[in-house]
């Protein structure tokens, strides 16, 4: 079928000069109602956005903590806990 294709009639393309004279062409607008789950999610996703993934607050009282001797860290199971949570044997 495509190569018995001719043309027999000429077929006028437009210049560059007639598409910019052109008015433009108005977009329809569609309206859509989202689900009350999308509307929950979207509104968590905008409350995840705002909030810190890092509680200061706690970061600051451990600090304290451990400045002040109140707390005391096992630096060797600290390193092994950290080894397997980054080796995935979490």
């Amino acid at each position: 079928m495509i190569g018995k294709i001719s043309h027999s009639q000429p077929v006028a393309l437009p210049t560059e000069a007639a598409s910019k004279t052109a008015e433009p062409k108005t977009a329809s607008v569609a309206q859509v109602e989202l689900s009350h789950e999308m509307k929950s999610l979207q509104s968590a996703k905008q409350a995840m956005e705002t909030t810190s993934d890092v509680d200061m607050d706690k970061v600051a009282e451990m600090k304290a903590m451990l400045k002040s001797g109140k707390v005391s860290v096992n630096l060797d199971s600290l390193a092994d806990s950290m080894l397997d949570f980054y080796q995935g044997q979490n």
